[in-house]
């Protein structure tokens, strides 16, 4: 009877043990995205009190070493109207902002946030 009442005990301790762990697992990797949300949105309101040349077709990026944030900006290929798209950059997660340029800096409007890249084409947004 005890070695029946130890093999269940090991047996549940051993399933809890993979639940824990796959638990653990899994707050890990969100609090990494959270981490890399946190860091690119960042990135984004960096961005927008920043210098830039005027975009062109291709990514123009600002870096910023003390905190680690990176910014890109290029001409928007969208027919809508005359965007200027802001990437922010977090290890590989990135956020976006469709934005207008004028006098080298970055004009903003609410609403204009996304999490994914609004070029039609994927090419345009790497």
């Amino acid at each position: 009877m005890v070695i029946i009442l130890t093999i269940v005990g090991l047996i549940l301790l051993t399933g809890f043990q993979a639940l824990v762990n796959s638990l653990k697992k899994n707050y890990l990797i969100e609090i990494q995205h959270y981490r890399q949300f946190n860091q690119a949105s960042s990135s984004l309101n960096w961005a927008k009190k920043q210098v830039w040349q005027s975009p062109s077709e291709q990514w123009q990026c600002l870096l910023d070493n003390q905190y680690q944030f990176k910014a890109c900006i290029k001409k928007s290929r969208l027919k809508i109207d005359n965007y200027t798209l802001l990437r922010a950059q977090a290890d590989d997660y990135y956020l976006y902002m469709l934005t207008y340029f004028a006098d080298n800096h970055l004009i903003i409007e609410k609403g204009h946030w996304l999490d994914y890249c609004p070029e039609k084409r994927l090419v345009d947004c790497e």
